[in-house]
């Protein structure tokens, strides 16, 4: 954690001058009025539009679906795969993302090239103090830190009120989440992740407990887990045709999630934890808390 504070301290220079801001492996950047700014990870992307500086986006990777003004930019294709010559070529006078959007190659083949490169954390790790540095730290690189307080206080108060609702309903369901391209494709997500600070927020527990990633879903390790609850996300939902279609995947039926039918939908961006989280946990608390179907 304290490596993390000290990586992403922001050296502000003065007054309205924008900041200096040390990324999460130790390099700075400091680019007085940004006017192109290439944004990796829905979660940056989203903070840019909250900050107000979404006019400033030249390109963007797939991941980025919202706002829908998101999808004017240019996209550089998959999340974890950002093509070097193609983000040189939007010229962009900042680059912001995330850990597991570029590795360090990218990084120093993009500063070979002469951009701003901000890495930050990583959008998965870290929940919701994570996020507020990520803001804190866009803020000041954008000159924009009085927006970037005011969404964090925002965040705040509608955890606030989400943990006051927690806390009445005094409930601790063991909760999986279930990671799905096809009936025959899924993987159980584990500890550590993105849908692990949506399992907090809404009062749960993770049903699992490893800590390396995701593993393939067998029958064994659904029923082991046997959680009181599965999330999905609505792709993941979609591309194995409904409720049906998730009691018919390997174990899910001889759980207690299976036999109550609690199967949750979740927006599919959960997996990077932005500013929109306190929204999705709410949704989620409330879905949970509505009778077995």
């Amino acid at each position: 954690m304290l490596r993390k504070l000290v990586l992403l301290s922001l050296l502000i220079a003065s007054g309205a001058q924008a900041a200096k801001v040390t990324g999460i492996d130790g390099v700075s950047v400091d680019v007085k009025n940004p006017k192109r700014i290439v944004a990796l990870n829905a979660s940056t992307v989203e903070i840019l539009f909250k900050l107000g500086k979404g006019n400033l986006l030249v390109g963007t990777d797939s991941s980025a679906t919202y706002p829908a003004a998101a999808a004017r930019f240019a996209t550089l294709g998959h999340p974890y795969r950002v093509p070097v010559e193609g983000t040189i070529s939007l010229k962009p006078d900042l680059v912001i993302g995330t850990e597991e959007s570029f590795p360090e190659s990218t990084a120093q083949q993009l500063r070979g090239a002469g951009l701003n490169v901000l890495k930050l954390e990583n959008s998965g790790e870290g929940g919701i103090p994570a996020l507020k540095r990520r803001i804190t730290a866009i803020a000041a690189a954008l000159n924009a830190q009085a927006s970037g307080q005011k969404l964090i206080r925002e965040i705040d108060a509608q955890l606030a009120t989400l943990k006051a609702q927690v806390q009445k309903a005094n409930t601790k369901p063991r909760v999986l989440f279930l990671y799905a391209h096809g009936p025959g494709d899924a993987s159980i997500y584990g500890r550590q992740t993105g849908s692990e600070t949506l399992m907090e927020l809404v009062g749960a527990v993770n049903a699992v407990d490893f800590t390396d990633g995701m593993k393939p879903l067998t029958a064994e390790a659904m029923v082991q887990a046997n959680p009181d609850a599965i999330i999905m996300l609505e792709r993941g939902f979609e591309a194995v045709k409904g409720l049906e279609g998730v009691l018919k995947m390997p174990g899910v039926a001889l759980t207690n999630a299976g036999k109550n039918k609690r199967i949750y939908v979740v927006d599919n961006s959960i997996r990077w934890v932005g500013p929109r989280f306190p929204e999705f946990a709410s949704k989620l608390f409330k879905d949970m808390q509505a009778p077995a179907r």
